[in-house]
């Protein structure tokens, strides 16, 4: 996934093993390995890949962008406008999945991934956009 850090901040467990914390889009991401942070600040464009651990999620690999691809500096989505774009795609999966059969917990489980892959597609595009290109289809 790719997005914008809004804030980095460092904790320790209850042993006192450090671990920092990213908010990416309004989203809290775990990252225990020092290694994924060098180069990281508030206010950057990163890819970076997660999986879910309990109730937290962690960061499994993460890199930095020189400028995010699918945006111009000026149009930068804002933490506030992720959620949004995150609500909607949300809701459009849901509307996809409700009349599937299936279990509660599954029916949420298939909801969020096609809700990840609608986002991934508003906010990065489908890959065919050529720059300055004006042929119509």
């Amino acid at each position: 996934m790719k997005g914008i850090i809004d804030k980095i901040w460092e904790n320790k467990t209850k042993e006192g093993k450090r671990y920092w914390v990213l908010n990416i889009g309004g989203e809290n991401y775990s990252v225990w390995d020092k290694r994924h942070m060098e180069g990281l600040q508030e206010g950057i464009a990163v890819d970076y890949d997660w999986s879910q651990s309990g109730d937290f999620r962690k960061v499994t690999g993460i890199r930095k962008l020189d400028a995010p691809p699918y945006l111009d500096p000026e149009d930068r989505i804002d933490g506030r406008s992720q959620q949004i774009v995150r609500m909607s795609c949300i809701k459009s999966a849901a509307a996809l999945v409700s009349s599937a059969e299936a279990d509660p917990d599954e029916k949420g489980e298939i909801t969020i991934g096609i809700a990840r892959k609608f986002e991934k597609y508003v906010v990065e595009g489908n890959g065919e956009e050529k720059e300055g290109s004006n042929q119509e289809k």
